[in-house]
């Protein structure tokens, strides 16, 4: 389960440090632009970890059906904070009709399911404080540049 909860904060962070730069060069101006950056980058991300990950074990030993299947799905959950981070846009949008206010709303909200997946994983405040505030500065780091 410790994998599942690293692979969500691990896909988490990476995602907002893409949403974050496309966003403030204004490389997605519309939420189907911002929908197909976050869906390709989660995608990407399953297939570089899913495959880094069978390299590495065949590396070192013989890989089997049952270890391909179950790092498929351990690096399934890189598609978890793209979920998150496509419903909130999506939802503070029909209420806002603002991408500006929906991609920060989603960025906040995954900055505080980051918290919530590290103090699960955890259970120590300074670990859960300290990838929320990564993902405090990617948001920042949106709204200022």
């Amino acid at each position: 389960m410790n994998a599942r909860i690293a692979g969500i904060v691990y896909g988490a962070l990476t995602l907002l440090a893409v949403v974050t730069a496309a966003t403030a060069k204004g490389y997605t101006e519309t939420l189907g632009e911002y929908s197909f950056l976050v869906a390709v980058s989660a995608a990407g991300l399953f297939i570089a970890h899913f495959w880094s990950q069978l390299l590495s074990m065949r590396l070192t030993s013989r890989i089997d059906r049952k270890a391909v299947v179950h790092e498929a799905v351990d690096s399934s959950t890189m598609f978890v904070p793209a979920v998150l981070l496509l419903l909130v846009a999506l939802l503070a949008y029909v209420f806002t009709a603002s991408m500006e206010i929906s991609v920060t709303a989603a960025m906040i909200v995954l900055t505080l399911a980051l918290f919530a997946y590290t103090w699960l994983g955890t259970k120590a405040l300074l670990w859960s404080l300290g990838t929320a505030a990564v993902g405090v500065v990617m948001i920042v780091f949106k709204v200022v540049v």
